[in-house]
């Protein structure tokens, strides 16, 4: 039961399925508390849905304190490692664990070497694992759509935005109604300045889920196209979904970027980053709240936390972009110029408007 309440949230989206989820694993597990590996593994999933990453490290370690030599448990475990920032743990689980070809082996070493900067074996492990999946007889079509979502990530962190835009459609044609597949094709239109299609992706993914990104994504492509009215209507939900929509705080790391982003509650961006953090410490909560500090003025946090960002050599452009804008402040004129330079390296439009910033001020430097 928790595991088809995960499955029924993964395609519909109702945060309630995670909580019966999390409820009927838990029942399991008092009806059978010895070496129900099982029900650790759906409450475990539970838990990191909720972003409780580390009740879902320690429920994951119980699992595997019981089967210590079964892989996908300690691939469960370095996902996880990778979640709370101990990059280390996670790539000691890969080398003893991680040679397998399985689903779980490629897509973890996948997400481990995007986080170290390696997009082009990033690519082609997840590809692997995303042809396996499609000739997998009786797989749920939303987990089929999940691989050529990340796959479209990838691209489009690499500068393939063609390829980005190509993959998500496949992921579409898996399953219609997968938001982040319909995020994905509007962040990647709206940065190739493909407006009307950025509105009409933006549109159905916000109506599925109100989520701040797709709501910011909507506004931008409205006030593009001269719909400045609809445009602050819809900016407007975003302080609802962070006043009514946000009980289990699942959108936070996404509030404190949209408001950053857009110059907008300078102060709430900072203080729902640290908070952000408080629960996820991996490269991209560094980033948010490096980018959320610097637009608030906290310089001092925003360069400690920028040197976490960029410690592992992410491969995502946006992390390089805020880290060169905290150096050209600091007057660091060589790191920011090397930051700006690494971040148009990796995608030349990784974002509409900061792209062009980035290379305006690398012009300037």
């Amino acid at each position: 039961m928790a595991a088809q309440y995960l499955q029924r949230y993964r395609e519909r989206g109702d945060v309630g399925d995670v909580l019966r989820a999390e409820a009927a694993a838990q029942r399991s597990l008092r009806a059978q508390p010895d070496g129900n590996i099982p029900a650790l593994g759906e409450l475990a999933a539970a838990q990191l849905t909720l972003h409780r990453f580390r009740d879902a490290l320690a429920t994951t370690r119980r699992a595997r304190a019981l089967a210590p030599r079964d892989a996908s448990l300690a691939m469960g475990e370095a996902s996880l490692d990778m979640e709370v920032g101990d990059y280390d743990a996670a790539r000691t689980l890969l080398t003893r664990f991680g040679d397998g070809r399985t689903d779980a082996s490629e897509t973890v070493a996948s997400r481990f070497a995007e986080m170290t900067g390696d997009l082009s074996r990033a690519r082609a492990l997840l590809s692997g694992a995303a042809a396996r999946a499609d000739a997998t007889y009786g797989l749920p079509n939303e987990r089929r759509a999940w691989f050529h979502v990340r796959l479209g990530e990838l691209a489009f962190e690499a500068g393939d935005g063609a390829r980005a835009l190509d993959e998500e459609h496949i992921a579409l044609q898996r399953f219609p109604d997968d938001v982040q597949a319909l995020t994905d094709a509007a962040r990647f239109s709206a940065a190739g300045s493909r407006w009307n299609d950025a509105l009409a992706y933006a549109r159905r993914a916000v109506a599925r889920t109100p989520s701040p990104e797709n709501l910011g994504l909507l506004a931008d492509a409205q006030e593009r196209l001269g719909d400045a009215e609809s445009a602050a209507a819809t900016r407007d939900e975003i302080l609802a979904v962070e006043r009514v929509g946000n009980t289990q705080h699942l959108v936070d790391r996404l509030l404190a970027l949209e408001y950053a982003d857009h110059g907008v509650r300078a102060a709430d961006a900072y203080g729902i980053a640290r908070r952000e953090l408080a629960v996820r410490d991996d490269v991209f909560a560094e980033d948010t709240l490096a980018w959320a500090a610097a637009r608030s003025r906290h310089w001092d946090v925003a360069r400690a936390a920028a040197r976490r960002a960029t410690a592992w050599n992410t491969g995502d452009p946006r992390i390089w972009y805020h880290a060169g804008v905290i150096a050209a402040h600091d007057g660091d004129r060589s790191a920011a110029a090397s930051d700006f330079r690494h971040a148009l390296a990796l995608n030349a439009n990784f974002q509409p408007g900061f792209a062009d910033d980035a290379r305006a001020r690398l012009a300037r430097l």
